[in-house]
């Protein structure tokens, strides 16, 4: 555990002191629908990731299982 610097144990006490007052936009973000463009280059840039990693792994199904 790193121990605090005396500017640190101060700021420390002085928020446990007066608490922490959280703003609006903190408390109720803002969230943004994203365009159809944005979605798009998201889905063109999964596609391109796709194709770059490699995923030659076989699937072996063995076993005498129902659920096989």
């Amino acid at each position: 555990m790193a121990r605090l610097t005396t500017a640190d144990k101060i700021a420390f006490k002085e928020l446990s002191r007066r608490g922490w007052k959280q703003s609006e936009e903190e408390r109720s973000p803002l969230f943004v629908r994203p365009s159809i463009e944005a979605n798009e280059r998201y889905c063109r840039w999964v596609t391109g990731i796709a194709k770059v990693l490699p995923a030659n792994k076989p699937v072996r199904f063995t076993g005498s299982h129902w659920k096989l």
